[in-house]
């Protein structure tokens, strides 16, 4: 890597803390993850080699393609951010100083470009060395292993023994992980899935690696060396042990997303085989569901049909008064009063309170985030500015069903903007990483 790359490149060891990190969440110094406060040091280091190269630098193509685009984003996210200083705050008791007007904002526009960066410079670094690119992999799936296997181990412990572990939460013992949450674990799981098919297919393509990257065919008279592929049986071990995982960790997001991705992953299969098996998992996968979840389901519904009669029964219980049923009512509200430019990145939590949004409804008294993805989006960015996200994010997806890339890389590519609609929120790195492994393996097909 000369000099004039380095900005634009992520060097190995950042790019394989951050793919250690983004498994780990909830690994934080006060409400700061430890795979920002990397990321943050990665972006000064590139900042000064940028100034030390007299501000001129190679712009690889993941930069040329998306770079702008994100910039764009950026500039608009901060100019509504000032804009929605004119309303009103009402915030909870007790918040922390990161966690103030406009200093929440200053902190989600930090976080969003950074992982824009990592994200990018990821990409970069990864089209550059096939051999990175399946380290990067090796090192995602076998943290997503080792955190499903330990969920797994803690969860019978619990139900066997009575033995409790941080794995293992809640009345229901849902698992977790390394996240606060089997909601985000369980898109997590997901996304290893989908890692794990598209490392399959990494390791029978393209051994061109090891004699100077993805674009650098190997001389004649030199042989090509490369790993081949994983054995089948190693990775259907890894998507049971995911899915298995999966289940535990009650994410109705995760099967969700599960099955919109086994459809898309079908939709893109080059043969009928392929389509079949795709079409069966996602019916196998929602049947499992519905079967586990059509209790909760059926709660969510009666509680948003009668939800105001239910948090005034229960003014200060999170389930009735906090979360996607009370946002279900509040997002829509903050969409219909500021369609275009949204109440500002990150203040939903800061303005759910206000009366004209409860209509009624308990105010909360605790930190509450909607957990409405592109729509939670559209109340604090506008509409506008949510669907141009959308569309950034959609954009390698497109592009790889456009050129015809294999189902395992549109599946990658389509991850994020799945994992979008689904609820996850910006601030986990793990689908940007996701998306810097589609990008990286365009070069293949």
């Amino acid at each position: 890597m000369t000099a004039s790359e380095r900005p634009a490149v992520l060097p190995a060891p950042w790019l394989l803390a951050f793919t250690a990190l983004s498994a780990a969440p909830v690994l934080r110094i006060g409400d700061v993850q430890l795979l920002e406060i990397a990321q943050l040091l990665s972006a000064c280091a590139a900042a000064a080699w940028f100034a030390r190269a007299g501000f001129r630098a190679r712009v690889p193509k993941p930069w040329r393609e998306y770079g702008g685009l994100y910039a764009i984003l950026l500039s608009t996210c901060a100019a509504g951010a000032l804009f929605a200083l004119r309303l009103d705050f009402y915030p909870p008791p007790d918040t922390s100083a990161l966690k103030e007007p406009l200093v929440l904002s200053i902190a989600r526009l930090v976080e969003l470009a950074l992982a824009t960066y990592a994200m990018l410079a990821a990409a970069s670094a990864l089209q550059r060395d096939m051999r990175l690119l399946r380290l990067a992999l090796d090192v995602y799936l076998a943290l997503a292993a080792a955190t499903a296997f330990a969920s797994i181990l803690s969860w019978c412990l619990l139900e066997g023994g009575e033995i409790s572990t941080p794995f293992v939460y809640g009345f229901d013992n849902r698992v977790r992980g390394l996240f606060n949450e089997g909601g985000p674990y369980g898109m997590f799981l997901v996304s290893a899935g989908v890692a794990a098919i598209l490392r399959a297919r990494l390791g029978r393509v393209g051994q061109a690696s090891a004699c100077g990257g993805l674009q650098s065919p190997c001389p004649p008279g030199r042989p090509e060396v490369g790993r081949r592929l994983k054995p089948a049986p190693l990775v259907a071990a890894r998507l049971l042990l995911f899915a298995v995982a999966l289940v535990l960790s009650g994410s109705k997001a995760g099967l969700l997303a599960a099955v919109l991705l086994s459809g898309i992953g079908a939709m893109s299969s080059a043969t009928r085989r392929q389509k079949a098996v795709l079409l069966f998992a996602g019916a196998a996968i929602l049947t499992i569901t519905a079967v586990l979840f059509q209790s909760k389901f059926l709660t969510y519904w009666l509680l948003y049909e009668h939800v105001e009669e239910a948090a005034a029964y229960h003014p200060g219980d999170p389930n009735y008064v906090m979360g996607r049923v009370t946002g279900a009512l509040i997002v829509p509200r903050m969409v219909a009063a500021h369609p275009v430019g949204g109440v500002g990145l990150g203040n939903y939590s800061l303005m759910r309170n206000d009366p004209q949004y409860l209509q009624g409804l308990p105010p909360a008294d605790e930190w509450d985030l909607p957990g409405m993805g592109l729509l939670g989006d559209a109340a604090e960015l506008g509409g506008p500015l949510a669907l141009f996200l959308f569309a950034v994010l959609l954009r390698p997806f497109w592009k790889a069903t456009r050129l015809s890339h294999p189902q395992s890389v549109a599946v990658a590519a389509a991850f994020q903007p799945v994992a979008l609609l689904l609820g996850v929120n910006l601030n986990f790195f793990y689908p940007w990483l996701m998306t810097a492994f589609a990008l990286a393996s365009e070069p293949l097909t």
